[in-house]
C-alpha cells in the first residue's frame, strides 16, 4: 500500500515550527530528516486492518478516495451503546515495545454523514494492550468531522509489550452513527523523545 500521503503529512507536521520549539532540556531524538522515512518508526502493518466487534453495528471494508490505499472501515452503529467501548474497532500492533517508549498513533477517520460543522465523538482512540486490564499506551480521544483527516493519540509505554500483546483500540458506541476508519500508523519514536512534539488534534 501507498502511505506517500501520511508520510509527507506527518513529516510536514513534525518539522512545523511550533513542534520545532525545545526548551533548555536534554535533546531528544531527532525527528526523522525531511529526506528520511517516518514509516521506518512504524511497529504495526500500516493499513486499513480493522476488526469491528460489538451488537448493534454493521460493518464492512469499502473502496474510497483521500487515503493512502483508498480504502476504509465502514462501521454504522446502530444504536448508541449503555458504554461506548460496547462497539468498537481494533487494529493489531505486531512489533514489541519498550518501557518507555513514546508512540504515536495516526489513523485517518471521518463521519461521512455528518452535515459541514457537524462533529462526532470517539471517547476513546490510542494504544492499549490488548488482553485484560487493557492498560493504556498512547490514550487519546477525538471530534472528526465529514471529510477524511490525520487524528493522533501519543503516549509513553508504562511498560514493556511484546510483539502482538498491544493493539490500536476505537471505541463507537457513544451514538447512533457512521463512523469510516482508514489506515493507521503506530510509530515509535524511543524512550528520550519528547512527547510535546508529536502533533496533536
Amino acid at each position: 500500500m501507498k502511505s506517500v500521503l501520511f508520510a509527507a503529512t506527518l513529516l510536514a507536521t513534525l518539522a512545523s515550527p511550533a513542534l520545532a520549539q525545545t526548551a533548555a532540556a536534554p535533546a531528544p531524538a531527532p525527528a526523522p530528516a525531511a529526506g528520511g522515512n517516518v514509516l521506518d518508526r512504524a511497529i504495526n502493518l500500516p493499513g486499513t486492518n480493522w476488526s469491528v466487534y460489538g451488537p448493534n453495528q454493521k460493518a464492512k471494508v469499502i473502496a474510497t478516495k483521500g487515503v493512502p490505499g483508498d480504502q476504509a472501515m465502514h462501521v454504522e452503529v446502530t444504536a448508541k451503546g449503555a458504554n461506548p467501548w460496547d462497539v468498537g474497532a481494533l487494529s493489531p500492533i505486531q512489533k514489541g515495545i519498550a518501557a518507555g517508549d513514546a508512540i504515536l498513533v495516526a489513523v485517518y477517520l471521518r463521519a461521512p454523514n455528518l452535515k459541514e460543522g457537524e462533529t462526532a465523538d470517539i471517547s476513546f482512540l490510542g494504544a492499549t494492550e490488548a488482553a485484560e486490564p487493557y492498560g493504556n499506551i498512547a490514550p487519546g480521544n477525538v471530534s472528526i468531522g465529514k471529510e477524511w483527516k490525520l487524528y493522533y493519540a501519543s503516549g509513553k509505554s508504562p511498560k514493556a509489550y511484546a510483539p502482538n500483546t498491544a493493539r490500536v483500540t476505537a471505541h463507537l458506541a457513544g451514538a447512533k452513527q457512521v463512523i469510516e476508519l482508514g489506515p493507521v500508523f503506530v510509530l515509535d519514536f524511543g524512550p528520550n523523545y519528547d512527547l510535546a512534539k508529536l502533533p496533536k488534534n
